[in-house]
């Protein structure tokens, strides 16, 4: 049986060359805008952008001090973001359950349209704890889909071929980021069909 990542994966090795220009990417445009204007002024640091794509995110942010990386589980979607980026930025084929990062080495992490991939979001977000320093800032990105509709959805994305497994709601958002040992600052919706939960890496995990 194929797995929802290895779904996610062939799926986006097959749009890669087109992505920037395909309905995902333009849907992606306004939540790059808010970041970099989040990220604008600060002053230095390491940024990890889990789930990178075709580098577009790292792209808009290489005119800020920041030591950009950026991991994808697609190596297409690496090959493009290195034809974008060059010496700009250290990318990787890698899961995001796997990142190849050492314990409290990143003050930033990004992660825009690609949670909703996430077969063990818990997982995830542990790995995403272990690679941050302690205070370290979070902006996670995903799609929005408002009740009733999210719940009639959600059974359905199992039976995807693009690897899509789950959409989250505020509340279930904030549970299981609270759980993993975050602490969510704001929680708000870009436009009407996404959001971006901003968080920071408490001292010390939540078991």
């Amino acid at each position: 049986m194929t797995t929802n990542e290895e779904k996610s994966i062939r799926h986006f090795n097959e749009i890669a060359p087109k992505y920037a220009n395909s309905h995902d990417g333009r849907f992606c445009e306004p939540i790059y805008e808010v970041i970099h204007s989040i990220l604008a002024n600060t002053q230095s640091g390491t940024l990890l952008d889990v789930s990178c794509g075709n580098g577009e995110l790292l792209s808009r942010l290489t005119d800020t001090p920041l030591h950009l990386c950026g991991v994808d589980f697609s190596p297409k979607m690496i090959k493009e973001a290195r034809k974008r980026l060059g010496d700009k930025a250290r990318l990787e084929v890698e899961s995001a359950e796997h990142l190849p990062f050492a314990d409290a080495s990143v003050d930033v992490l990004t992660c825009t349209f690609a949670f909703h991939h996430y077969t063990h979001p818990d997982t995830v977000l542990k790995e995403f704890y272990r690679v941050m320093k302690p205070g370290a800032a979070m902006l996670i990105a995903d799609p929005f889909v408002p009740q009733p509709v999210r719940g009639l959805l959600n059974p359905l994305l199992r039976f995807s071929n693009n690897g899509d497994y789950h959409i989250y709601g505020k509340k279930e958002m904030n549970r299981i980021e609270e759980m993993a040992g975050f602490k969510v600052l704001q929680y708000s919706h870009i436009g009407r069909r996404a959001f971006l939960i901003k968080s920071i890496k408490s001292p010390k995990q939540i078991s």
